[in-house]
């Protein structure tokens, strides 16, 4: 007969910053290979725990994923504000994402993999009916574009559908200009280059096209 093993415990020190090492090396190997590709023993091993101290702490590889990406999204959110027309509105806010991306090195790859090849839907619960359900940029976005829908005629993509596409093109941008430049100044060409590009497209995702009353903002 097979005996259970034992739930893991705490490694002796501070279980806090156990959890904190797991969930860093967690996002390192999950920002690299996904969520098929990466796994909890890596993971342990790259934190210097053992498996069952991983399980005790997040349950299972996907308690750990989903609290990889729920860390990865932490933090205030830049603010939809309403001063200036649809496209000024617009073009702030998909800048100010921009900017939120840069201090989160891995978010970028981590959304995309997750869009690409992350857990079903289905194993998360009936609540949550696509992988970036959860993703409060998108959210945000979709809030927006609704707003700035109003009164005007219908947008020719859904606010939820353009919000996803917007946030994919931030991701996409951000992981391209990390990795396509060779020096740190080159670097921050390339990411002003591809901030003012992600901005116009989005305008003309979220607005269909019109013509913008404001330039996008650094």
């Amino acid at each position: 007969m097979v005996k259970k093993r034992a739930v893991g415990r705490p490694r002796d020190g501070n279980p806090a910053e156990t959890r904190r090492e797991i969930l860093q090396a967690a996002e390192e190997s999950f920002a690299a290979a996904g969520f098929a590709g990466a796994t909890t023993r890596q993971v342990a091993n790259r934190a210097g725990v053992n498996v069952a101290t991983l399980h005790y702490h997040f349950g299972n590889k996907e308690g750990l994923y989903r609290a990889v990406l729920e860390e990865a999204v932490s933090g205030k959110l830049p603010a939809a504000e309403a001063a200036g027309g649809p496209a000024e509105r617009l073009s702030r806010l998909v800048g100010q994402i921009w900017d939120y991306g840069v201090s989160r090195p891995a978010l970028a790859r981590l959304s995309l993999l997750d869009r690409l090849a992350g857990p079903p839907p289905s194993t998360v619960g009936a609540a949550a009916t696509e992988a970036d359900t959860a993703d409060p940029r998108v959210t945000l976005l979709s809030r927006t574009l609704s707003g700035l829908a109003n009164g005007g005629p219908p947008p020719t993509i859904p606010a939820d559908t353009a919000a996803r596409l917007i946030v994919t093109l931030v991701d996409g941008a951000h992981v391209a200009a990390r990795t396509s430049a060779a020096g740190e100044d080159v670097a921050e060409g390339v990411a002003v280059v591809s901030r003012e590009a992600v901005v116009a497209a989005a305008l003309r995702i979220g607005l269909g096209g019109a013509p913008g009353d404001a330039q996008p903002r650094r």
